[in-house]
């Protein structure tokens, strides 16, 4: 074989080895240490209303208002650099009974980060987590749901669940509430971990069609009987 034929093999051999890499660190179907949770398995008609990368303020706080009104419990995992800013968002989710759990301090994609970065990084959040008043079990989510090799055994180390979702309407994406709605509704079943958005990486998106999405999809799910818990209350079911 010439030199030529070589190089293509081992770039193939590369390019199909990344490939698959990237398709492990974004899949939300497995990881190969620790315990990744997308949904649970059950014929309860239970789900989880979750909310990323806030606080952020004045959208975190209206939807806080919406969940009142409909007497619904969500968990939301929360940037630690967002709730420095804006800790007092944070002591209002607590006071009405919503769960805290934390997406990291930087929200960085936690590939081609060391062990002591995602560590402290998870660390720094936790820690502001629990000055607020937080004594229960704190979940994590990994940002953009990325993992690969050094997070999932970190978390592993750390005795901590990677929580992500099996059920992404994209609502940051979405053109109006309906398309969130509607993707919900074609896709829930029990057990289901909905991924939704409060606040943007810093904390500063404009998130009215989730809150309107929110509102809709809370009364339309419980007139198919499904109830609305956070996610600890779901892996309850396990």
């Amino acid at each position: 074989m010439n030199i030529l034929g070589l190089v293509v093999i081992l770039s193939t051999i590369v390019a199909i080895s990344f490939y698959f890499l990237h398709k492990l660190a974004t899949t939300s179907k497995f990881q190969i240490i620790g315990e990744l949770i997308t949904h649970v398995k059950t014929n309860e008609k239970i789900v989880a209303l979750t909310y990323d990368d806030g606080p952020n303020p004045p959208y975190t706080n209206q939807l806080l208002s919406v969940l009142e009104k409909l007497q619904a419990k969500a968990t939301f995992f929360v940037v630690g650099k967002n709730v420095e800013k804006h800790p007092e968002v944070v002591k209002l989710i607590l006071s009405k009974g919503h769960e805290l759990g934390n997406h990291s301090y930087s929200h960085l994609p936690m590939i081609l980060k060391t062990p002591s970065f995602i560590k402290s990084d998870i660390d720094r959040t936790d820690k502001l987590i629990r000055q607020l008043g937080v004594q229960q079990k704190i979940h994590f989510r990994a940002p953009f749901g990325i993992k690969r090799f050094i997070l999932p055994f970190m978390l592993d180390k750390m005795n901590k669940k990677n929580i992500l979702w099996n059920l992404d309407p994209q609502d940051y994406a979405a053109s109006n509430s309906k398309e969130i709605e509607d993707y919900v509704l074609e896709h829930i079943k029990p057990g289901s971990i909905i991924l939704l958005h409060d606040g943007s990486q810093d904390g500063d998106e404009n998130t009215s069609k989730t809150i309107t999405a929110t509102e809709n999809l809370i009364e339309k799910l419980r007139q198919q009987g499904y109830q609305l818990k956070t996610v600890s209350e779901l892996l309850m079911l396990r």
